[in-house]
């Protein structure tokens, strides 16, 4: 899927994800992830980095990241992931890749999304099945932040957890607003003013390119460009 290159996105807020090689339970030792989360805060001040939230699962990782410069948060997760590859490898005599890609990022724009990001991201554990509570899970900093008050915001489609998940999220999304208008993917071809709302959450928050917009609604890319989507 094509993203909008990061250092075009005019935010300082980021939602990282990480995730193991084949969705890997990379972080299912206890020691093994309290060392990531060391390593977090190890090269944060070195890049001017601030961890706002972040959550260890089993296989995949959250982190909600304040940066100034977008170019300082590709070597801080670099610099983390290598360190944390290496190690995990000597400690489990393996060779080879230990995450997936080294990360995905989502630009937060605004302070409900990223209200809806620290709830996210804290919810997951309770998701899964793993906790009743997000403060029951230890391997979070939810502690820090338990005063804000991260659910006074509702964003069903805001924040994913992998790449193979967008479809899914996007047709939910689509469908939703279709109903809601009682249009059907004909009509919202002449609807300028709802295609416009489609085409900015396709672009913005799922980080589709104009081709992929253009193949999911099927409509041509000219009339997509014609909107004019900022």
């Amino acid at each position: 899927m094509s993203r909008q290159a990061r250092n075009q996105l005019k935010t300082n807020l980021f939602h990282i994800m990480v995730q193991g090689i084949n969705k890997s339970y990379i972080f299912n030792d206890s020691i093994d992830i309290k060392y990531y989360i060391k390593l977090l805060y190890e090269f944060n001040s070195q890049h001017n980095i601030q961890i706002i939230a972040y959550c260890v699962m089993n296989n995949h990782t959250h982190i909600l990241i304040k940066c100034e410069k977008i170019n300082e948060l590709s070597k801080y997760m670099k610099m983390v992931n290598v360190k944390f590859s290496r190690y995990y490898n000597k400690k489990h005599n393996r060779v080879g890749y230990v995450f997936r890609d080294r990360f995905k990022s989502q630009g937060i724009y605004s302070e409900k999304h990223m209200y809806n990001c620290i709830r996210y991201i804290y919810e997951n554990p309770v998701k899964a099945g793993i906790c009743k509570k997000p403060e029951e899970y230890p391997y979070s900093n939810y502690s820090i932040n338990k005063k804000i008050d991260i659910y006074n915001n509702e964003d069903n489609w805001a924040f994913i957890d992998t790449e193979e998940d967008t479809n899914r999220c996007c047709e939910v999304m689509l469908k939703e607003i279709l109903k809601k208008n009682n249009i059907d993917f004909v009509e919202l071809k002449n609807n300028r003013d709802i295609l416009y709302d489609i085409v900015k959450i396709m672009s913005k928050r799922y980080n589709y390119s104009l081709r992929k917009i253009s193949e999911k609604l099927g409509i041509g890319r000219e009339s997509i460009r014609k909107l004019n989507i900022k």
